[in-house]
């Protein structure tokens, strides 16, 4: 799955070259992910020891958050259209309201807090389980989990270009009026500077719309929470309670933070289940008709 992703994501960058900000070093990244992703498993294979297996099993994680970062160098270039009009009127239309002007009469700073703290932090919320697994020894289930949750995070990263959008916080609200509208108590201001930061916002900028992400549709941070829940349920991992809580926090979180519309997150869940229902078949393929043991 990394080698077919660098092969669109290469094949990408060449194909826009003269567009893209740094499209060598792009392609050298890219390069040394491919060797790696090789690499690491083969001095695994060679030797059997401790480090190499943590390597190993664990490599997947900064190589997954450089995918999410360099999706968005070819969104604008592949699908140069802007949707945020179209999902807020599906929005009205479904539900007669804005959800997120309507979820804001529960707006309280103590709800802020929580909701920003797990919605910066629903990555890390997914790695319990594998650590869990990995603790364990449980080989074949910490396989299974990772693999399902790098499909779902690599689906929603190629589902981005469908429908290009940046989130309601610009289409329906004022986003320089957020944190006076949502405040929180310590960490909900730093921790959404974070999250805009990762969007290529800095605190100066008069016109974020033009820099910011266009990753709404659907919502990755519902599809994974969703996901994780799933897995951590089916694989019976002892953290399933503390990633069910997580995530549904995270998925009220995109609604009343203003990060996603409400059509953005049933996508997202949409596309959860999905992979959670594919996700045997894909198993079977690996280890039947590639002889590769999960």
């Amino acid at each position: 799955m990394i080698l077919f992703m660098l092969l669109v994501y290469t094949t990408l960058c060449l194909v826009f070259l003269p567009q893209i900000s740094s499209p060598f070093a792009i392609l050298q990244l890219n390069l040394l992910v491919a060797l790696a992703t090789v690499a690491i498993p083969l001095w695994y294979d060679q030797t059997g020891g401790r480090l190499a297996h943590i390597f190993r099993s664990f490599y997947v994680l900064p190589i997954g958050y450089m995918f999410y970062a360099q999706i968005h160098n070819y969104i604008p270039l592949v699908h140069p259209v802007n949707y945020d009009d179209v999902l807020a009127a599906w929005d009205r239309a479904l539900f007669g309201v804005n959800p997120t002007e309507w979820i804001y009469r529960f707006a309280n700073p103590f709800l802020t807090e929580y909701l920003q703290v797990w919605y910066n932090f629903f990555q890390l919320m997914l790695v319990f389980p594998a650590v869990g697994f990995y603790r364990q020894n449980a080989m074949r289930q910490f396989r299974i989990y990772s693999m399902v949750l790098l499909l779902g995070f690599f689906l929603s990263y190629l589902c981005y270009f469908a429908m290009p959008a940046i989130g309601p916080r610009f289409q329906v609200h004022d986003f320089h009026s957020i944190d006076r509208e949502l405040p929180g108590v310590l960490l909900t201001e730093p921790f959404r500077a974070f999250i805009n930061a990762g969007n290529n916002i800095t605190p100066q900028m008069t016109d974020p719309y033009a820099v910011v992400n266009r990753d709404c549709m659907p919502s990755g941070h519902t599809m994974m929470s969703v996901l994780g829940m799933l897995m951590a349920w089916r694989l019976r991992s002892r953290w399933r309670w503390f990633v069910t809580v997580g995530g549904v926090s995270v998925v009220v979180s995109t609604i009343y933070l203003r990060y996603h519309y409400m059509v953005d997150m049933m996508a997202g869940t949409a596309l959860a289940f999905l992979v959670f229902w594919m996700y045997p078949w894909v198993v079977r393929l690996w280890e039947e008709r590639w002889e590769v043991k999960v």
